[in-house]
């Protein structure tokens, strides 16, 4: 079945409902399910349109009369949708249907900006495809805020049941034998005979009144324009939600792989893992890092100031590794003998400044071992000597 043969066949069964701007929040349901929704996505051009020949079903479809108010299930359905929609209260739309988009639920929102009652409500049915299942079509009287004269609208829904009992109004993927049984229904006469009841009647609304035309074009205008820029937002939303959740699963991904560093002396810390890149500070001897990453080519990733930035990997250790050396550090250190008097730094590089001499033999505190140096106690200050001459 030929998408555009269905879409054909709607159109010329249901063109005013769709330019009279009339009270239906999805344009028409049958549209969305049997066009919007439609399996076969051939547009040959040259198919013939507007044939009701096209339908075809292995289905029978009954040639019943539609009943009017029929089913106090169906008409207390509608009547809870329809003052759903009055309100603007897509929840409870959302509730009677078994699927409702982000579109249609901004549509039901803001449509409802411009009603103002609705009225002489009859519910028309024949019997739908599934078991328990309904054509419904309901005509009413709707008048919209800013006009006097009521627009005569018709609106329809299939109707189903669900498996605990309970009715819905079935806005899914139908089956090609649904669309079709759905389709022949709406050809049937006296559901031709009801449309075209309408349709005088909302054109003799539209002459006694000329304004209601205009009014009702620029609801649906405005309305449109209100839709497309809340999806325009909510697209935006979703995409910085996802740009967020992004950043914080890779940051819980660099956190569960990370390891907390210390630097062994006084280097460069650099924008890049290159020694041509521009230098972002300094590190002190002892200051930890969180690694991010020890990469092959001998750089290190750390945490830098809310960023990230690199330092080479021969300048850092784990401090994981401070308890066992802690341990091993308790005590005094004695300066080698054979080695004469030492210098006694201000920090753990050799370009630091001397701040006095250790002789051979003579024995300190032991504060900390670091790589490459101690640190001691040397007359109460903090100093370092280079670990190579202690023992």
């Amino acid at each position: 079945m030929s998408r555009n043969r269905i879409g054909d066949i709607l159109e010329k069964h249901y063109r005013y409902l769709i330019v009279g701007g009339l009270f239906l929040i999805l344009v028409i349901v049958l549209i969305v399910f049997l066009v919007s929704r439609g399996k076969d996505k051939n547009k040959d051009s040259d198919s013939e349109s507007g044939d009701s020949s096209v339908i075809s079903t292995s289905v029978d479809v009954p040639k019943d009369k539609y009943e009017i108010n029929a089913y106090p299930n169906v008409n207390a359905l509608m009547e809870q949708y329809y003052n759903a929609l009055m309100n603007g209260d897509s929840a409870t739309v959302e509730s009677l249907c078994d699927v409702l988009s982000d579109s249609e639920r901004y549509r039901i929102e803001e449509k409802a900006k411009y009603y103002q009652s609705s009225s002489d409500h009859m519910v028309y049915t024949k019997k739908g495809y599934q078991d328990n299942s309904y054509l419904v079509l309901v005509t009413f009287n709707i008048l919209y805020q800013g006009t006097n004269t009521p627009a005569p609208s018709l609106d329809s829904a299939y109707v189903c049941t669900n498996p605990s009992g309970a009715l819905y109004i079935n806005k899914s993927e139908l089956s090609e034998d649904e669309q079709a049984y759905l389709l022949e229904l709406t050809v049937q006469n006296d559901v031709e005979e009801l449309i075209n009841k309408v349709k005088v009647d909302y054109n003799k609304a539209l002459e006694d009144d000329p304004g209601l035309a205009e009014v009702i074009a620029n609801i649906d205008t405005s309305v449109n324009e209100a839709v497309k820029n809340r999806l325009s937002e909510q697209q935006k939303l979703e995409s910085e939600a996802a740009a967020e959740a992004e950043a914080q699963a890779q940051a819980e991904a660099r956190a569960a792989s990370s390891q907390k560093v210390k630097a062994t002396d006084v280097v460069n810390i650099r924008a890049s893992a290159s020694t041509d890149s521009e230098s972002l500070g300094k590190t002190t001897a002892g200051q930890e890092f969180t690694r991010y990453e020890a990469m092959e080519n001998g750089w290190s990733r750390i945490e830098y100031n809310g960023g990230e930035a690199y330092i080479k990997s021969d300048y850092l250790k784990p401090v994981d590794g401070d308890a066992a050396d802690d341990a091993a550090s308790s005590g005094k250190i004695k300066i080698k003998s054979g080695v004469g008097n030492v210098n006694v730094r201000s920090s753990n590089s050799v370009d630091s400044n001397k701040i006095g001499t250790a002789t051979e033999g003579s024995s300190y505190t032991l504060i900390e071992r670091l790589d490459g140096w101690v640190k001691i106690d040397y007359n109460g200050t903090e100093a370092y000597i280079s670990a190579d001459l202690v023992e």
